[in-house]
């Protein structure tokens, strides 16, 4: 795995871009993958899709036109799952491309510079994290448990990420099933605690810098899968020990991105 990154925003996300763009040139369009509705296509759609969408906000943040309103997942990949595979998989490299470059204007002229994005404020330095782990994920995906999946996925600034930015996105499909109150703590080796809460304030990811006894334990890599809404294709990788009602209520409430 590599250590250094360039300083700038589209060098730090070129790693896992190329890994997955990588992948996903050995992967056949029709095939399955990880996400149980999904094909590699519509994979590699969305991921077309999203970057655009970021690219546009941040073009026009950057030009000083008003931000367009973020669209939903289906609107803006409809027209990327339509296409062609060959002509898709252009149309993804383009697009990783632009964003790379939008991301480097604007934050070039304001490190911390704040968009709007999905009906709340998003800086704009956190897109790069959001892509790499985008990019991470998808990849592991389409081709399971590898040592670049395991390499890329137990970064530490992925979990920081899921917990800092997406820590209600990430419960929010789920939500509907959690209890009203309800708190589990994820455990890694050499990394900081994940808490998982529900209570009056909503549905979300905590960081817990105080060890506590955990309901679930796993490397890295396996607990940011199961953040995500999936399972490492070891399932031993993963373990209860809080039990298997504590187990079955976290499998609810992480139910996918």
């Amino acid at each position: 795995m590599r250590t250094e990154r360039n300083p700038s925003p589209s060098n730090n996300l070129a790693y896992e871009a190329t890994a997955f763009l990588e992948a996903l040139g050995d992967t056949a369009p029709d095939a399955l993958t990880m996400c149980s509705l999904w094909r590699a296509h519509e994979v590699a759609a969305h991921l077309a899709a999203g970057a655009l969408e970021i690219a546009l906000n941040l073009e026009a943040y950057g030009e000083g036109r008003p931000i367009p309103v973020t669209t939903g997942f289906d609107e803006r990949e409809m027209p990327f799952r339509a296409m062609d595979d060959p002509r898709l998989r252009v149309e993804l490299q383009s697009n990783i491309g632009r964003v790379g470059k939008a991301l480097d204007a604007v934050l070039s002229l304001d490190p911390n510079a704040v968009v709007p994005w999905t009906g709340r404020q998003m800086v704009v330095a956190t897109f790069v994290t959001h892509l790499r782990s985008e990019f991470a994920l998808h990849r592991f995906d389409l081709v399971g448990e590898d040592s670049t999946s395991t390499s890329l996925l137990c970064q530490p600034e992925l979990t920081d990420h899921a917990v800092d930015v997406l820590g209600r996105a990430l419960l929010a499909r789920g939500a509907g099933s959690a209890p009203a109150d309800f708190r589990a703590v994820l455990a890694a080796p050499g990394a900081s605690q994940v808490t998982i809460v529900v209570d009056e304030g909503g549905p979300r990811l905590e960081r817990n810098d105080t060890p506590l006894e955990p309901e679930v334990t796993g490397d890295p890599a396996a607990r940011l899968l199961l953040l995500w809404g999936r399972h490492p294709a070891d399932p031993r990788r993963l373990e209860a020990p809080g039990g298997a009602d504590t187990l079955g209520v976290l499998r609810s409430l992480l139910a996918g991105y």
